[in-house]
């Protein structure tokens, strides 16, 4: 909120500035303003959507043992050629209540790998999140209860 007030104040004196008016702006802009200029702005912008999907060989496998959770990662997309191509960053989320919370964010390796350990005695449901980007679209695992 706060950047998108100081954008809206540096916009104000920009076109005070254009029209001739004094060089500075002491007025801040009050939220409605604020509010109608990103829904006159939101009506004319255009929504891209990344070229790739998501492999849907991406997973999430958990290996217990005793209370030790072991989670591997894979997260890839296919480009053009059909090849794989990796994806740099995941997410492990967990279960709580009817919501679905971060547990870790993850950097993946350069075949899109990743290893995470954790200490845990109950059962619970996991997944693994993909946020999308500009070159590939996101998604998230089915989820897995161990």
């Amino acid at each position: 909120m706060k950047n998108l007030l100081r954008t809206a104040a540096i916009a104000v004196a920009s076109t005070a500035l254009v029209a001739g008016m004094s060089a500075s702006a002491t007025a801040a802009p009050t939220a409605d303003s604020v509010a109608a200029s990103r829904l006159s702005s939101a009506s004319t912008t255009t929504i891209a959507i990344a070229p790739y999907p998501v492999d849907p060989k991406s997973k999430i496998r958990v290996l217990k043992r005793g209370k030790k959770l072991t989670f591997r990662l894979t997260a890839r997309f296919v480009d053009d050629a059909g090849t794989p191509v990796a994806i740099r960053k995941a997410t492990i989320q967990i279960l709580r209540g009817s919501k679905w919370k971060t547990l870790k964010n993850l950097n993946l390796n350069s075949s899109g790998r990743a290893t995470y350990k954790r200490t845990d005695g109950k059962k619970r449901k996991y997944r693994m999140l993909i946020k999308p980007t500009a070159l590939y679209q996101g998604g998230n695992t089915t989820s897995v209860r161990i």
